[in-house]
């Protein structure tokens, strides 16, 4: 019973994996890919071409967890970027002021990131990799789960309501198997209701292209076009990457903001920005792809902090609990958030007497404390995705909820004049500070005098 086993070497699955590993004796990390031996995509995270954000809230937390983390991100070729000096914003209410600030992380492919994170995960001499084998079944039952069940990808044994697999104990099974999670359905073999789940699609959908970097010099690592909804929901990003490279994502929803995904159309739909600023940088720059689409961008939470018969031993994290619509680039920074949240729960009193007993530890306290740091972003994305026309499973927009949205507006529309305003919102959307601090005196006085002036 010294041994826990992580559901997915995702992004989650490798930071749950790296804090495990101070405490149990063994770590085992079963991951359905055949995992590759450099930065490369792979089938189990198909959106690894599009961008992927790594905001400053989780660059901390991902160096504190890995104190060599941005040293190796530098010496993959991953451009340093502070998100208010080296990041242009342009929005319909102009270009926002830039400026230095402590608001850094690195820009970079995901598949780049997620090389460097389990590169050093391998390092922790307790960790192991399972790789190419599915968890088809837990052990256990209502009560608490005592391990999984899993099977080689491509064998011939039962699936999982046949008893089938090889079966592997452990004290903690943590599932980070993210949007595709299968918990909920092992759940209902053991007799239970899945948790219940929140959906709100906003229709999203977005089309990525690498390009070469033409000559020339530029002042920006990352260009950042969006209109406002519900007017428009067209918008799109070029970040400097690895190797030289940009990575171009455009967005939009509904049935006439669709991004195209063919190569010739792909340009021609960035002629349709309220600038020309992003057209006019890859007008000239060598496509080193073919146009990709990505259309599963809804934010999903499963609510399993909810459940009072939750079984023990098993927790959801990163995505497997809750999911964010992609296009903000919050999932990573989120995973790496859980993780000192992990780390304090495993050394809790009530789980270092389960330990040291061999009981499967409650984790409804830990999941109720993972859905408490998810409630930022998902706050953050869903209000942005309600004000997208034709949004699904977005709450009622109370008188309250109106005056906040309004009151934000005026604020973006401060940004775009006023530093100060731009440091604050910026601080809020990297997950450095909560909303409330949106409603700072100064800032409001800032706003008022913007708001006056016009």
């Amino acid at each position: 019973m010294t041994r826990a086993v992580v559901v997915g070497a995702s992004i989650a699955g490798l930071v749950a994996a790296r804090v495990l590993s101070d405490v149990v004796e063994e770590v085992l990390v079963v991951e359905r890919d055949e995992l590759p031996a450099d930065a490369a995509s792979r089938a189990g995270v198909p959106h690894s071409g599009h961008v992927h954000v790594l905001l400053r809230r989780g660059y901390h937390e991902l160096c504190r967890l890995f104190p060599a983390f941005d040293a190796r991100l530098a010496a993959g070729g991953s451009p340093s970027v502070d998100w208010a000096r080296d990041a242009v914003w342009i929005t319909a209410d102009g270009e926002a002021p830039r400026f230095p600030s402590r608001l850094r992380s690195r820009a970079a492919s995901r598949p780049l990131f997620e090389a460097v994170i389990r590169d050093l995960v391998c390092e922790r001499s307790n960790v192991r990799f399972v790789d190419g084998h599915e968890v088809v079944g837990l052990r256990g039952d209502a009560s608490g789960v005592t391990g999984v069940r899993m099977r080689k990808r491509g064998s011939a044994h039962p699936a999982e309501g046949d008893g089938g697999g090889e079966e592997l104990a452990a004290w903690l099974v943590v599932d980070a198997s993210g949007r595709s999670s299968r918990v909920p359905a092992f759940l209902v073999g053991f007799g239970l209701a899945p948790p219940e789940e929140t959906v709100v699609d906003a229709s999203l959908r977005y089309a990525t292209r690498i390009y070469r970097i033409p000559p020339g010099e530029r002042d920006w690592v990352a260009l950042l076009v969006r209109d406002r909804p519900p007017g428009s929901t067209r918008g799109g990003g070029v970040f400097r990457i690895e190797g030289d490279r940009w990575l171009v994502t455009l967005g939009g929803a509904g049935e006439t903001d669709h991004p195209p995904t063919d190569d010739a159309a792909f340009l021609e739909f960035t002629r349709t920005f309220i600038s020309l600023r992003l057209h006019d940088a890859i007008r000239d720059a060598e496509p080193l792809t073919p146009t990709r689409g990505w259309a599963r961008t809804a934010n999903r939470w499963r609510h399993a902090e909810r459940m009072p018969d939750w079984p023990a031993g098993l927790t959801l994290f990163g995505d497997s609990l809750c999911s964010f619509n992609p296009v903000y680039g919050q999932g990573m920074s989120v995973a790496a958030m859980e993780g000192p949240i992990l780390a304090r729960w495993l050394r809790s009193g009530p789980v270092e007497a389960a330990r040291r007993s061999g009981r499967p530890p409650d984790t409804r306290p830990l999941l109720r404390e993972i859905a408490a740091t998810a409630r930022l972003p998902w706050f953050l994305a869903v209000g942005e995705d309600a004000r997208i026309p034709g949004v699904v499973g977005a709450p009622p927009v109370g008188l309250a909820a109106r005056l906040a949205r309004r009151y934000v507006d005026a604020v973006l529309r401060t940004s775009a004049r006023d530093a100060d305003a731009f440091r604050r919102f910026t601080e809020v959307t990297q997950l450095v500070r909560p909303p409330v601090a949106l409603f700072d005196p100064m800032l409001m006085w800032r706003v008022a005098r913007v708001r006056f002036a016009r």
